[in-house]
């Protein structure tokens, strides 16, 4: 009955705000309808997992090797402060830690970048732990590019012009016995192509360039009214890369749009009528400080489409606007491709099965999924299933957490997948979980006003499909 009730409130809702206009401050003055997932193949179950991280870590760089979750870079407290005082992501919190996660036993092992055993100058210690780099992983190598922050030797806050090839096998066993140096596992080349922070790094394969997809190079310190140089650009690159030398050639530059400003947004790798592709989907922020709501297509070559969003066809995403942990689902039956966005931080939520929107962009356990069909029709819809109900114990006590804002995204060992990491929904025919949501912000507050009203969160949540 109370999911009968839920879903009789939500389609009263539908009507209420699919005409809504919004703050004038957001790319679109309206949004597409949040529509009730009982349409959709499968629901969506997520369980606090029976291990943890040793400790909170968000906006980090990851891989999956033979098993093994590794971590590095990113952060260990919450949501940046907004002060116009000191500076407001304090090097104290990089982190400079690599951690090696076995999901199979939930044993972590760890070690310092500044171990002596690593071998690393500062200035590569500090290209090491930077907060929301790009990275990509293709074999047993991960690439990691840019991301903010400290430059040691200057004393300034800076976005980062380096990629760094880092070899996973070695860097393990680095992690595990102390040697060989962790020198001796990464190359490193710098280019000012690669000085971006907020964005995405992929490549299709080897037949198609790096993409290095919007998102800002910030210099110095943050403040509430500052802004980087949004790239405003699909950046497409080739690397040279023999696994001893690296060498960067960039690609015949694309246009800067207007529309391109967004960073710390989710592009997604999709498939499109068998074809794989990418959709990077809303992001902050427009010139007024407001959110994006109209995707844009992306090939492997790095040409892109925008729907014009004046069109009252177009889909205006109403949710789950800034980065959290996406993961993407693909039927070659019916040709539908699933984008599930959960938790995060959102414009659009829904209180008592009522859509409301509030213009600071609160955190938000609620997950929502984005489908997109054969002849590239998008709809979204309100997943029942959203993050458990857990307290907090410090700040704010006894308020419930809200999870998703800067985590990731672990797929299952043995889920069937395409060679893009879409799943394969097609052969999903029992509930089965499929991944694992990892780390983030956990905030205790909608909207913060301290720095202490949020933290780097340690806990690992299980992600569980259900086909219906």
């Amino acid at each position: 009955m109370r999911l009968l009730l839920k879903k009789l409130a939500l389609a009263l809702s539908y009507v209420l705000f699919s005409t809504q206009l919004l703050m004038g401050q957001n790319q679109t003055e309206t949004l597409s309808p949040v529509l009730s997932e009982s349409s959709l193949p499968f629901t969506l179950e997520l369980e606090t997992a029976s291990f943890s991280l040793p400790t909170g870590l968000q906006s980090y760089a990851s891989a999956i090797y033979k098993g093994k979750w590794i971590f590095l870079a990113g952060r260990t407290n919450g949501l940046h402060d907004f002060s116009n005082i000191g500076n407001n992501f304090p090097p104290i919190f990089q982190n400079t830690t690599v951690y090696v996660i076995d999901p199979s036993t939930g044993i972590t092992t760890s070690r310092s970048l500044k171990n002596s055993s690593a071998g690393l100058s500062q200035e590569q210690i500090d290209t090491l732990s930077v907060t929301a780099s790009q990275f990509f992983q293709k074999g047993s190598t991960l690439y990691l590019v840019g991301g903010y922050g400290i430059n040691t030797a200057s004393g300034q806050m800076e976005t980062k012009s380096t990629l760094t090839a880092i070899n996973l096998k070695r860097l393990i066993r680095w992690v595990k016995k102390g040697k060989p140096s962790v020198k001796k596992a990464i190359r490193q080349i710098a280019d000012p192509i690669l000085q971006v922070t907020g964005g995405a790094l992929f490549q299709n394969d080897d037949h198609h360039p790096f993409l290095l997809i919007l998102g800002q190079n910030f210099t110095g310190l943050y403040r509430a009214d500052s802004n980087g140089i949004y790239t405003k650009q699909i950046r497409s690159f080739w690397l040279n890369d023999n696994g001893k030398h690296l060498a960067i050639f960039p690609h015949q530059p694309s246009a800067t749009l207007p529309d391109y400003r967004r960073r710390d947004l989710n592009v997604v790798p999709v498939m499109h009528r068998n074809q794989p592709g990418y959709v990077a989907f809303a992001g902050v922020f427009t010139l007024e400080t407001g959110v994006w709501t109209v995707p844009i297509q992306i090939k492997p070559d790095g040409s892109s489409f925008e729907p014009t969003p004046s069109d009252p066809s177009t889909f205006k995403q109403a949710m789950n606007h800034y980065n959290c942990p996406v993961f993407g689902l693909y039927s070659v039956h019916s040709q539908d491709m699933y984008a599930v966005f959960p938790g995060g931080i959102s414009y659009g939520f829904f209180s008592g099965g009522v859509f409301k929107t509030d213009s600071e962009i609160p955190f938000i356990n609620q997950v929502t999924t984005i489908k997109i069909d054969k002849h590239s029709h998008y709809t979204q819809y309100l997943m029942d299933g959203e993050y458990p109900l857990i307290t907090s114990t410090g700040s704010n006590p006894g308020n419930q957490l809200l999870f998703g804002a800067e985590a990731g995204f672990f797929p299952a060992d043995n889920i069937p997948a395409f060679r893009n990491g879409v799943i394969q929904l097609d052969k999903l025919c029992t509930p089965v979980v499929i991944g694992y949501i990892v780390g983030g912000i956990m905030s205790t507050l909608p909207n913060t006003n301290l720095p202490t009203d949020s933290t780097a969160s340690p806990y690992v949540f299980s992600v569980k499909l259900i086909p219906k």
